[in-house]
């Protein structure tokens, strides 16, 4: 048995008596302001409740700034003695973009009938600007609650000023680059010459609202095409956005001179719609009607003006039609007790929707059979039961603006803490670890029966290994 070093009765003591109390000290920082900070903390507190598991305020004004300052100076100073050091002046790209914006961070977590409400609170009260308005800007209410039907799974309605981010970045590129910088990017956006619609025009519509419904059937499953046997639950689904018909109607003109037999599309015009059906090859027909997406459609709702893309054309007709909406869902009301009614986005997803997401990650936990995935399974399962459980309760969020910032407000199965402990851990993981077990039979390596040297080569060989059959994959 090894002896026991200095070095090791060292390293013990430190983990036991904690880190050392040392830390960066950035230059040039801002003098103190109690005052100033005193008020901050209240502004903030007050979006927030106390009392539960989380209760958390980080100031953080002007840190960006002196940060940026900081590495620009680090960057000029390092330039003269290593090449390739790249000029890129990080302050003004940071105004630019908003963020100096940001005073302060405000998170809070309490009990709430059987789970939690959830606070994140963004405090920018001054000049609030660039990617701080990229997910809306004042409150409005969420036409989503009469769109989707009363019993569907998963609906997500959020505003995109996308026309703030777009001149975000042409203000950010002629800061580094000047006017040569901005049309640089400006020709880069530019639409091909066979678009039978301007730049213009569409940047002209770029502040929309996008809103996504889903409507899973949790009695009916159905299997994928080309999912090697995966089944899901039968579901019917639309996208929405605000304002866009008008570029349906531009590519109906287009593709109505070339409808003939055989292709791949029918025209759709009428009172209502205006675009195109999707037409399967005869192979893919059967497939796509058991599915329920044969009448798949892109078309102009042109009452709304709103452009969709939708699984079914009878679905896309439910949704504008008179009918119980999502609104008076009592699964949905469940999951939104006490919410803000307004806002700039919303999300909410039932029972149904998280008992689908387990089936298809049950699937593929499913598919690692054999001995040498034993590990994989057990760790995939693991972190299904704990993310995905089979009673699974509804959820729903609420981002809203307020005079000097952005709160989000969710109910929750989970709190802060959860997310923030465990946010390395989750569904996604689960997929990676069930893909790379169905990838690739691995090898046990015994590392008591090894040096360390060889345990890092074969662990290298694993590596490379596990590249090249995802390159493969991937041709």
């Amino acid at each position: 048995m090894k002896a026991v070093g200095i070095s090791e009765i060292w390293l013990v003591l430190i983990s036991l008596l904690g880190a050392p109390p040392v830390g960066i000290t950035l230059p040039n920082q801002p003098e103190p302001d109690p005052a100033a900070e005193a008020a901050r903390f209240q502004a903030v507190t007050g979006h927030l409740d106390p009392g539960g598991p989380v209760y958390a305020y980080l100031s953080v004004d002007q840190d960006l700034s002196v940060i940026a300052e900081f590495v620009k100076s680090y960057m000029d100073d390092l330039r003269p003695l290593v090449r390739d050091v790249p000029e890129i002046n990080i302050p003004e790209i940071l105004r630019v973009t908003g963020l100096d914006a940001v005073s302060a961070l405000g998170v809070s977590s309490v009990r709430s009938g059987d789970g939690f409400r959830n606070k994140t609170y963004i405090h920018a009260p001054n000049d609030r600007r660039g990617l701080l308005l990229l997910l809306g800007e004042k409150p409005r209410p969420f036409e989503s609650l009469k769109l989707a039907p009363s019993g569907a799974d998963f609906v997500l309605e959020q505003d995109l000023n996308l026309k703030t981010f777009y001149d975000s970045m042409i203000e950010a590129a002629k800061v580094q680059m000047g006017e040569q910088g901005k049309t640089v990017v400006q020709s880069a956006l530019k639409l091909p010459p066979s678009t039978p619609f301007s730049r213009e025009k569409l940047m002209a519509d770029l502040d929309t609202r996008l809103t996504v419904v889903i409507d899973a059937d949790p009695t009916q499953m159905v299997e994928i095409p080309k999912g090697n046997g995966m089944k899901v639950n039968k579901f019917s689904g639309a996208v929405l956005i605000d304002g866009l018909g008008w570029i349906a109607d531009e590519l109906t003109k287009v593709f109505e001179p070339k409808q003939r037999q055989g292709s791949h599309f029918k025209i759709i015009r009428n009172a209502n719609w205006v675009g195109l059906r999707v037409v399967f090859a005869e192979r893919k027909q059967k497939a796509m009607a058991e599915l329920g997406w044969d009448t798949a459609i892109f078309a102009h709702h042109v009452p709304s003006g709103k452009l969709v893309l939708a699984t079914g054309k009878k679905f896309a007709d439910q949704l504008f039609a008179a009918k119980t909406g999502i609104g008076q869902d009592p699964e949905f009301l469940k999951a939104m007790k006490d919410l803000p009614t307004e806002g700039t986005a919303l999300t909410y997803a039932s029972p149904v929707f998280f008992s689908s997401l387990r089936n298809i990650f049950e699937t593929l936990i499913a598919d690692m059979d054999g001995d040498h995935n034993k590990d994989d399974r057990f760790m995939a399962t693991t972190l299904l039961d704990l993310f995905l459980p089979k009673n699974a309760r509804c959820e729903g969020g609420v981002t809203t603006s307020t005079k000097e910032g952005i709160l989000t407000i969710s109910n929750s199965a989970h709190s802060h803490k959860t997310s923030l402990t465990t946010g390395l851990a989750s569904p996604l993981a689960i997929g990676v670890i069930s893909f790379m077990g169905a990838v690739k039979p691995r090898e046990e390596v015994h590392a008591e029966e090894l040096d360390t040297q060889e345990v890092i080569r074969q662990a290298e060989d694993l590596l490379r290994e596990e590249k090249a059959k995802l390159e493969s994959l991937n041709d």
